[in-house]
């Protein structure tokens, strides 16, 4: 009786499974929208998904400076956003202009930073994949609150593309008793009001003119550089309907290494315009002499300052006019009286959670500068061809990604100097 049970049993089992399993292929599933069936998966996977092109790509990719993006460095709050994976995947998918904390653990940029590999639309973007981002980009530049469409593939590169935003804005003044806490604003000055040009202004220790090397979609979009009163600014030029990856990911060349994922800009693909010629270096050349003439300017002015290294390296950069707190520098040697004239990095990481404790301190000194200040405030268009000089100068192409707005930068900068 028992033996008969547990057969009884057994066959239940097996007619349940058979009833509720019709085999490998699964219950068929709805039509489509259109009741058409969808696009075969093999057939679009397996345009990127074999073993040989993942292995292409990836040996591309690993010549390109996203795969340099290392985490140690950067991995902070303000800096993962683009230099970390789970940094970028945060600000994409919440919208954010930097993420919620440092991110101790990050990961190298990857393939699927750039690229999300759910709810493919096979119809429209069946060779770039899906992109993690295609939607109009809020600039980290002074938090702007009105999107700027760059295009849908541009779009991605210009999540991290752009000028950088603050960095750091609290520092402990341990000047005084009890110490105090001050907000500090990167650029403080702008957004750029050229209605301003006749006014002066304290350029003070801290605040900088820093892009971060990262301007270039601006530059090829011909916007957010100092644009002076009256002057006529050229926004679009020849190539300004391209995508980044027109350039940056155009055809692979094994020999020089350049093209594909690599993202290095392969010349001699650009056949059309740029076969047997060199384009590129001449216009180079002249937007280099006009950064140059306007840094010697700003330096001849005495709000630039010039030096030189042991290898003969020239490099120029904004000389304050004020200290930390305010202080106009005097043009004569003052010491021993000092000046706060230095923002000490004490930034620690916490042991247990591995965060950084941002702990900035103002610091007293004798100036060594004296000689080389301005002794007077900044005026306000001299801040603007400081500005431009910066724009310029960071944005790593060399004028190449717009040369017509960046001349005009440059040159609307020198004339006004000149006429003031």
């Amino acid at each position: 009786m028992k033996n008969l049970i547990k057969l009884l049993l057994l066959l239940t089992v097996v007619s349940f499974i058979l009833i509720s399993c019709e085999g490998p292929m699964g219950p068929a599933g709805n039509d489509g929208l259109n009741g058409a069936d969808g696009k075969d998966a093999n057939t679009a996977c397996l345009k990127c998904h074999t073993m040989a092109n993942s292995e292409t790509k990836l040996a591309e990719y690993h010549l390109s400076k996203h795969f340099v993006g290392t985490t140690s460095a950067r991995n902070t709050k303000y800096c993962a956003r683009c230099h970390t994976n789970e940094g970028f995947l945060e600000i994409t998918g919440a919208g954010k202009f930097v993420v919620s904390n440092d991110i101790p653990n990050a990961t190298r940029i990857t393939c699927v930073t750039c690229h999300k590999h759910t709810g493919f639309d096979f119809s429209v973007d069946t060779l770039s994949q899906i992109l993690r981002t295609t939607t109009p980009i809020y600039l980290n530049y002074r938090k702007n609150l009105t999107t700027t469409d760059f295009g849908k593939t541009n779009n991605l590169c210009v999540t991290c593309h752009q000028i950088r935003g603050i960095t750091s804005d609290k520092y402990t003044d341990a000047t005084v008793t009890p110490n105090v806490v001050r907000t500090y604003n990167q650029l403080p000055y702008f957004p750029l009001d050229n209605t301003l040009e006749a006014t002066t202004v304290k350029f003070q220790v801290g605040r900088n003119f820093s892009v971060h090397d990262g301007n270039q979609s601006n530059l090829f979009s011909g916007i957010n550089g100092y644009e002076y009163a009256g002057k006529t600014y050229t926004r679009t030029w020849k190539h300004s309907a391209f995508k980044c990856t027109d350039c940056h990911m155009n055809q692979y060349n094994a020999t020089t290494k350049t093209g594909g994922h690599s993202l290095i800009v392969n010349k001699d693909a650009c056949t059309t315009c740029h076969s047997g010629s060199d384009k590129l270096t001449p216009i180079q050349t002249t937007i280099e002499a006009k950064r140059i003439e306007l840094a010697e300017l700003l330096t001849t002015r005495k709000v630039f300052k010039k030096t030189t290294n042991s290898s003969g390296v020239v490099s120029y950069a904004a000389l304050p006019s004020h200290d930390f707190l305010g202080t106009l520098f005097p043009t004569t040697n003052t010491a021993p009286t000092t000046y706060a004239t230095a923002l000490a990095s004490a930034n620690t990481v916490d042991p247990k959670t591995g965060l950084v404790v941002y702990a900035n301190n103002v610091t007293m000194a004798t100036d060594a500068d004296w000689a080389n200040r301005i002794g007077r405030e900044w005026r306000y268009g001299e801040l603007g061809a400081a500005y431009n000089y910066a724009y310029i100068n960071s944005e790593l192409s060399k004028g190449v990604h717009n040369p017509t707005y960046a001349l005009q930068l440059l040159q609307n900068s020198i004339d006004w100097l000149k006429a003031n």
